[in-house]
């Protein structure tokens, strides 16, 4: 599997304002774990993480150089943003194994303007924006992207309808990713008005 590298720097848990100052250094507080290894903690450049959390590189498969040391294959599980400043707060990297599946989070993409809406007067509403799939790493995909172009009024889109390419879903089957309701009926003419 292509890994793309991230360096990164082992660091020593201290003081509750230690976090902060590498902050403001530029560098953001991690952790690297997974099946086998010990927890570590590190911290990563912050303009490093930007490029590989670049719209569409969620899950770029990359080899941690922790301390310049190769060989530590991850994936960002989870991170943390400043509500305010959408600054990454904190980061965790999980250990991935090449034939090993990992569950991860995947954006679900609507396109198209569905008949049910164009033609039948309903409205499209979608419920859920992610899925959660278990995937090899190299096979874990940016998006789930579903045309709704010929979906028609009165239908109910479930997880368990998407063709997952081989990937398995973890989500709930019964999962809702989309509606289009049917057009409201028009109200009943008043006795004696003409037809």
């Amino acid at each position: 599997m292509e890994l793309t590298k991230l360096k990164a720097t082992s660091r020593v848990l201290g003081a509750g304002r230690e976090p902060a100052r590498m902050r403001k250094a530029g560098s953001v507080p991690a952790v690297y774990y997974g099946k086998g290894i010990e927890p570590v903690s590190i911290s990563v450049n912050a303009a490093d993480l930007h490029k590989v959390l670049a719209p569409g590189k969620r899950y770029t498969l990359l080899d941690l150089e922790i301390d310049g040391k190769v060989g530590n294959p991850a994936l960002i599980y989870v991170y943390q943003k400043d509500s305010i400043s959408q600054e990454i707060k904190h980061i965790d990297f999980m250990k991935i194994e090449e034939n090993s599946p990992v569950t991860v989070r995947i954006p679900v993409n609507l396109s198209g303007i569905p008949v049910g809406v164009k033609t039948e007067g309903g409205m499209l509403s979608q419920e859920n924006r992610y899925l959660k799939l278990s995937c090899m790493p190299s096979k874990i995909p940016a998006s789930i992207e579903i045309d709704v172009s010929d979906a028609k009024a009165g239908t109910t889109f479930y997880a368990k309808d998407l063709d997952l390419s081989g990937n398995k879903l973890v989500s709930q089957e019964r999962t809702v990713i989309y509606t289009i309701s049917k057009a409201k009926a028009n109200k009943e003419q008043p006795a004696g008005a003409s037809k």
